[in-house]
């Protein structure tokens, strides 16, 4: 009796454990999942079905009741859409459109925002903490699959979409879609939807690619990103006064690399579940820290944000002040930029790391020509050595506020780098923290090691029979499970 109780406390959504693509429970219910799945895949309207369902009990044990307010959302502007095509109200497209962005960033900003904005107001108005706090807790996900229905609407008032969708299961599903439900690669409409009303193929190819992924994903996850942050990353920031400022670069440059590695994982395992489903999801990252300046940065990192961003924000703010030329775009990629710190979260570390990005992209328009002419005057590798070096530094700046709890928190860690750096602690630093700094070393390696070493491993795993690819699987647990342990956190971009 115990054990069946056990079973089914499982299977509810428990707020203390929530359900995570690298947790045992998950491959389980997945494996089922899977193999009444591969039963049904050819009929397109039951492997919907299956697969809407799978993916709303996904988001219901990671989030609970807050499942309805992503059908509420979903619902919304599945209607909208089918009224913006209604001839009695096609005269009232933006009008529609408006109603679904005060829909939705109502509901985010209820959600997320609420408190912040009523600590800040107190804060900043009466200089004392504010004497109203409402208990909410942010739905996981929240910003991700806004920005997903909101990509439908916006198609709809382009007219990129020329049809509605008709079916509200299939509109339920593309925003409920478990592998990127909850961070991402964000999917457009025009990119999901006419997938669900295909018949797709699940080839061996694509079986072998999606497992290859899976296994990528996990050990950046596990081995890399975890153990930077468990062993190094964490200690420093949650205790900077502790430490040094050679303790305070070794764990900015661990959370650089910690921050990627789990990302980076995180979209490799969500994209190969959606190969073994035999759906194509963009990708998110191309060698990011090969950037030459923040522009190039942003083209390389969260490619789906960026490109969200760029097609329904930067590119209408550009048009708009496009009279004012150069600095018309200055003043839209600032407006981009501060957005893209408040989405990411209700702190001003994110809303300080956002504006940070934006006027190092402004510097990079406002400096063109003398860059350009900089360049000329030295050799091309020198230069882009120096770029990608200068930029990387940047970069690693940035992600203190993006890792810090509060902006006091960051001050400390760029207080320890710049004003309290013990070039005695060196030698010994590197006894006492050997593991975290191999593992650095060994995140660097695989970063830039050219992509196309990649594809040459993937490939060979592609030709590998079953038997050894099982073999394969197995070693590559092995070598997981022993990184596992009490580093396990969960994924950074969760959070958001």
């Amino acid at each position: 009796m115990n054990f069946l109780q056990n079973i089914a406390h499982s299977l509810l959504y428990d707020m203390y454990n929530p359900l995570e693509y690298t947790s045992v429970f998950f491959i389980f219910i997945f494996t089922i999942f899977y193999g009444i799945y591969i039963r049904v895949f050819n009929n397109v309207k039951k492997r919907n079905f299956i697969l809407l369902i799978f993916s709303l009990y996904f988001y219901y044990k990671i989030s609970g009741l807050y499942l309805i307010l992503l059908i509420v959302m979903a619902s919304s502007d599945f209607f909208i859409g089918k009224a913006m095509f209604n001839p009695k109200t096609i005269n009232n497209k933006k009008l529609l459109m408006v109603l679904s962005i005060v829909i939705n960033a109502g509901l985010l900003v209820l959600f997320k925002y609420t408190n912040f904005i009523l600590y800040s107001f107190f804060e900043i108005t009466f200089k004392e903490p504010s004497p109203i706090i409402l208990n909410l807790i942010m739905p996981i996900g929240i910003s991700f699959y806004m920005f997903k229905t909101l990509s439908y609407i916006f198609d709809i008032y382009r007219d990129v979409i020329e049809k509605p969708e008709k079916s509200y299961l299939n509109y339920l599903l593309y925003v409920s879609f478990f592998p990127n439900i909850l961070a991402g690669p964000i999917s457009k409409a025009r990119d999901l939807i006419p997938q669900l009303d295909e018949k797709l193929n699940i080839s061996s190819e694509l079986i072998s690619k999606g497992l290859f992924l899976i296994m990528c994903g996990a050990f950046k996850k596990i081995v890399i990103a975890d153990v930077l942050g468990g062993n190094l990353v964490n200690r420093v920031f949650e205790s900077p006064e502790f430490f040094s400022g050679f303790e305070g670069l070794m764990a900015m440059y661990g959370y650089t690399m910690q921050i990627y590695f789990d990302f980076s994982g995180y979209t490799d395992i969500v994209i190969g579940i959606s190969a073994l489903l035999g759906f194509n999801i963009l990708p998110n990252f191309n060698k990011p820290f090969l950037a030459k300046n923040v522009s190039d940065f942003w083209r390389r990192w969260h490619m789906t944000l960026t490109s969200w961003l760029n097609e329904y924000l930067f590119f209408p703010l550009s048009y708009t002040f496009r009279k004012l030329k150069n600095f018309g775009i200055i003043i839209a990629v600032l407006i981009t930029f501060f957005i893209s710190g408040v989405w990411h979260g209700p702190s001003w570390t994110y809303i300080f790391w956002g504006l940070s990005h934006g006027v190092a992209i402004a510097y990079g328009i406002a400096s063109e020509n003398i860059r350009l002419k900089i360049s000329r005057s030295i050799p091309k590798k020198v230069y882009d050595f120096l770029s990608i070096f200068i930029t990387f530094q940047f970069l690693s700046l940035s992600m203190v506020l993006f890792r810090s709890s509060s902006l006091q928190n960051a001050f400390d860690i760029y207080n320890l780098i710049f004003n309290n750096f013990d070039v005695s602690i060196i030698a010994p630093w590197f006894l006492a923290y050997y593991k975290p700094f191999i593992f650095m070393v060994l995140a660097f390696a695989l970063h830039y090691t050219p992509i196309k070493y990649t594809v040459l491993l993937q490939n060979y795993f592609d030709r590998l029979n079953w038997l050894k690819k099982s073999i394969v699987i197995t070693l590559v647990i092995i070598i997981i499970y022993q990184a596992f342990g009490s580093s396990a956190q969960p994924f950074i971009y969760l959070a958001f």
